[in-house]
């Protein structure tokens, strides 16, 4: 896994392009230093490389393109995945891993900043709640801030800001992506709905030592358990609510299934245990079980191998329940993934890389792609840590 890992790093050193004090990397087309798709994702990659015991030679670069943007004043916008709280967060685990002092003092400056920002936000009554986006995203890089008391104060009323916006809805207490009564549809999962909201307000809860925002966490985690679906008996929250024509009633990755909702009953079991989350964390894993994932039971049932939505999302959650419980059948489990995504890789004379596949596209098979969520760095840095099993994780939320 190791040796595959450093090869897919060189493919992504080849795929760079000279930026502002580093390498930097494009989407589409287009200079992108997001978490999501671009230089921080790249950064956190690497990261989780370095935590295995790996020393990719672009890890340095990415890092030197971040801080630059940092000390340059960048126009970058306030979601996790695409603008400065990402870039924070990508600076401040590299700093926690390597103790570059450099990179934590940059991550803190954007921390700052982005606290500073948050009274005119929050008067914004468009602005999204989500994870990706929204206010629940900037909460997970505000959090790790708050022995700064301005931050503190921040993340409090950010906080504060997506308890107010709640829907108290019959089955129970929900966020939309888009707050306003136009945005009809729900998207429960982690990325873009309730179980990643309940997952920041847990979090900042916890570090705010602020009970009430793990109570409210606990009432949307309670309506997840009752969401859940059983498909051929397994367990996923619904992928939207209301259902629409055409679109999967269930999605497992991270991003809309079980592998997201996962990490929101476990924190809860940390936080305040209970059977109830302890069976919520079985429902999920049986979930992925009965999805019989990585086949490809019909065109658009599997067709993704990185971590948003696709076979390395599961193999590092399954790492993740190894580190926790011991259970060598959740080890074992994430790397028969990995056997899967390695007979999928594309060697290049740079490297090694992967695609993901869309049946609606011709030609099926899209692009590669460098960055973290949908790309190489994202699968490298969990064969990296399969490699390696018993390093912890980088961030506990991805």
């Amino acid at each position: 896994m190791g040796d595959v890992a450093g090869r897919a790093f060189a493919w992504i050193e080849s795929v760079a392009v000279d930026a502002g004090g580093g390498l930097g990397w494009t989407e589409a087309g287009r200079p992108d230093d997001g978490l999501y798709a671009g230089t921080a994702g790249v950064l956190l990659g690497c990261t989780e490389a370095v935590a295995a015991g790996l020393a990719p030679r672009v890890g340095p670069a990415a890092r030197d393109r971040l801080v630059h943007l940092v000390t340059a004043g960048a126009q970058l916008d306030d979601g996790l995945f695409e603008g400065w709280p990402g870039v924070a967060v990508a600076l401040r685990a590299w700093a926690g891993v390597t103790g570059d002092d450099t990179a934590r003092t940059a991550a803190e400056t954007v921390i700052g900043r982005v606290a500073a920002r948050m009274p005119a936000r929050l008067g914004d009554p468009g602005r999204c709640t989500d994870i990706i986006s929204g206010d629940a995203g900037i909460l997970l890089a505000l959090v790790d801030g708050c022995d700064d008391p301005a931050v503190a104060g921040a993340a409090g009323r950010v906080a504060d800001g997506l308890v107010a916006v709640a829907l108290d809805r019959p089955d129970g207490l929900h966020w939309r992506m888009d707050p306003s009564p136009a945005y009809e549809h729900l998207l429960p999962g982690f990325s873009h709905g309730t179980a990643g909201v309940a997952y920041a307000l847990a979090r900042v809860g916890e570090t705010l030592g602020r009970t009430d925002l793990i109570d409210v966490a606990v009432r949307a985690a309670d309506d997840l358990l009752a969401l859940g679906h059983q498909p051929g008996g397994g367990w996923a929250v619904p992928l939207m609510i209301p259902p629409k024509p055409g679109r999967p009633t269930v999605n497992f990755g991270w991003c809309h299934g079980p592998t997201g909702t996962i990490r929101t009953f476990a924190l809860l079991d940390a936080l305040r245990p209970d059977p109830r989350w302890r069976r919520g964390i079985d429902a999920c894993l049986r979930g992925l079980r009965d999805s019989r994932i990585p086949e490809r039971l019909y065109p658009g049932y599997w067709d993704n191998v990185a971590r948003c939505c696709g076979t390395a999302g599961v193999g590092q959650v399954l790492l993740d329940r190894y580190r926790a419980t011991g259970d060598p059948e959740m080890l074992a489990w994430s790397r028969r993934l990995a056997d899967d995504v390695l007979a999928r890789t594309l060697t290049t004379p740079a490297g090694v890389t992967w695609s993901n596949f869309e049946h609606t596209a011709t030609p099926p098979d899209l692009p590669p792609e460098a960055g973290f969520m949908q790309g190489t760095a994202g699968i490298a840095g969990w064969l990296a840590r399969l490699d390696a099993p018993h390093t912890g994780p980088v961030l506990d939320w991805l």
